[in-house]
């Protein structure tokens, strides 16, 4: 091994996603603190107007550890579920850390990282974390590595951490096409900011129902408490929160998902995309990945894109203003002729 060269390998636990998932959350979960304790305050004072200072804080000091607690837990599943149901995830990983960046591969998937592409890094009391947009992360357990290549990688990112990328202009390629495989259908695409935000509302879709529909009731069951009746007036204040909520969680998740498509500079270049019966090929700039149709855990095609879900968060994207009506109908020939999942929706027909 160079001394300047760091090679790993392992196998990612669930408890180093949910370590990740853990710090990753740690702004939101002051947030959760805040607005738990304002909501929780004035709940106190409307129930008991004349509560003393010291009961306010001792309250409030109380809730918010909760909140906390819960907020960690909650962030804690949601990385398990998301570990578990993403087949590569499970798989060793190979790790190769030198002066160009991070090379990683599992299985036939292999990606380059290169340093200037890396937006920060946190080293944790067991992780450490090279985060290559503002929601996803290249994780390397303390574990991986002996005491010596822990010291050459801290050393690597110390000579690397202050890497510059060149500046990115969002614009959208004409598209083009480079059909190879006579069994499949292959595309060279661009996935736009548009498309990309139109997939994260996908992903939504359930919180963007339920969500304004239980803010609604929390608020029929505060006012319950305290005018010990439900008035029309009320009623229908609830349904006007609840859709104000409907439009705060569009507006919310439209900047959440610009945020991370603009930090994560893979996205703002060409991807070729072979849909085939061995399975799908992503090919970008610096990585290649390949996923069986044993890998694929879902498949939906709605009015923009077909989506290819190979963990419960992450899909693979194919727009569908990349195809015209034969490729269309080759790749829902393709899909149900090989894949093994039995949750598969197109639009004009569900599976």
């Amino acid at each position: 091994m160079e001394n300047n060269e760091v090679k790993v390998s392992g196998l990612i636990s669930e408890d180093a996603m949910k370590e990740y998932m853990v710090f990753h959350s740690h702004k939101t979960r002051i947030w959760y603190v805040i607005l738990s304790i304002l909501l929780y305050s004035v709940l106190i004072r409307i129930a008991i107007p004349d509560v003393s200072i010291i009961f306010m804080l001792v309250a409030n000091l109380f809730m918010g550890t909760i909140v906390w607690f819960m907020v960690s837990k909650k962030y804690s599943k949601k990385g398990i579920k998301e570990y578990r149901s993403d087949p590569l995830m499970q798989q060793e990983v190979f790790y190769t850390i030198n002066a160009e960046g991070i090379y990683q591969k599992v299985r036939k998937s292999e990606m380059l990282t290169r340093w200037e592409d890396i937006l920060s890094i946190h080293e944790t009391k067991n992780l450490f974390l090279f985060y290559i947009s503002k929601n996803k992360a290249i994780v390397i357990p303390h574990k991986f590595l002996l005491k010596n290549e822990m010291q050459r990688l801290r050393q690597l990112i110390k000579e690397n951490e202050n890497s510059k990328g060149p500046a990115f202009e969002y614009t959208e390629p004409i598209a083009r096409k480079h059909p190879q495989n006579p069994d499949g259908v292959s595309f060279t695409i661009f996935i736009s900011e548009k498309m990309y935000i139109a997939h994260i509302h996908f992903l939504a879709r359930k919180a963007k129902v339920f969500f304004p529909i239980w803010v609604g009731v929390l608020y029929l069951l505060t006012a319950l408490l305290l005018f010990k009746e439900i008035s029309i007036l009320i009623a229908a204040f609830a349904v006007a929160i609840s859709i104000a909520t409907r439009f705060l969680l569009s507006t919310v998740i439209n900047w959440k998902a610009a945020t991370e498509y603009r930090s994560d500079r893979r996205m703002h270049n060409d991807i070729h995309l072979e849909v085939s019966t061995d399975g799908i090929n992503q090919t970008l700039q610096s990585a290649q990945s390949h996923y069986s149709w044993n890998n694929i855990l879902s498949i939906s095609e709605t009015k923009t894109a077909f989506l290819f879900f190979v963990s419960k968060n992450k899909a693979i994207l194919l727009p569908q203003a990349y195809l015209n009506a034969d490729e269309r109908s080759k790749i829902k020939s393709i899909i149900s002729e090989n894949t093994k999942t039995k949750k598969v929706v197109f639009m004009d027909k569900a599976s």
